[in-house]
């Protein structure tokens, strides 16, 4: 089993802008931690971290350990809640689909071509998560994450499947 995990953000600069829904999917149950719900965005992202550093499975993602980790890891330093032990996020192991495709964005989208997988909300791009947080369209960010996390967790097994030698995790 795998769990995939995605972040939303309202910008790209941590010390500026919020993590406004953390998800991860494990075993087809999906878990959403969302700041207009939970209100305290420290507290999201600490319940967050802590069910992952419990997770003994292989965690992926499209750009996970050069965004997503960085990001939350800065955000919680940003709000004063910082511990050293965070780091230990970096211990798990880690499956980045976007390091492994090469660093390059925009082969995500041939990459999902070529394995026929589709995004069920094509038109919801990460881009637009400020303004869909500002306006309070809380639906479409939560329906981007799932996108997210269901195309990683997709794209991860067709991988797997093509290159079972490459990719032994699972």
């Amino acid at each position: 089993m795998v769990v995939a995990f995605d972040v939303e953000t309202t910008g790209l600069n941590p010390h500026e802008s919020k993590v406004v829904l953390i998800g991860m999917k494990a075993g087809g149950e999906t878990r959403q931690w969302k700041l207009w719900e939970i209100g305290d965005e420290a507290k999201m992202i600490l319940t967050a971290i802590e069910e992952l550093l419990r997770t003994n499975e292989t965690i992926i993602g499209y750009n996970n350990l050069k965004f997503d980790v960085p990001f939350v890891i800065e955000r919680l330093k940003v709000l004063g809640f910082y511990k050293p032990e965070f780091w230990d996020i970096y211990s798990k192991s880690w499956f980045d689909l976007y390091q492994y495709l090469g660093n390059d964005y925009r082969s995500l989208v041939g990459w999902l071509q070529r394995a026929g997988i589709k995004k069920e909300y094509a038109d919801l791009k990460g881009k637009d998560m400020p303004t869909f947080f500002e306006s309070k369209d809380y639906d479409k960010i939560v329906n981007h994450n799932l996108d997210d996390l269901n195309t990683s967790e997709e794209l991860f097994r067709f991988l797997k499947k093509t290159n079972p030698d490459l990719i032994p995790f699972d």
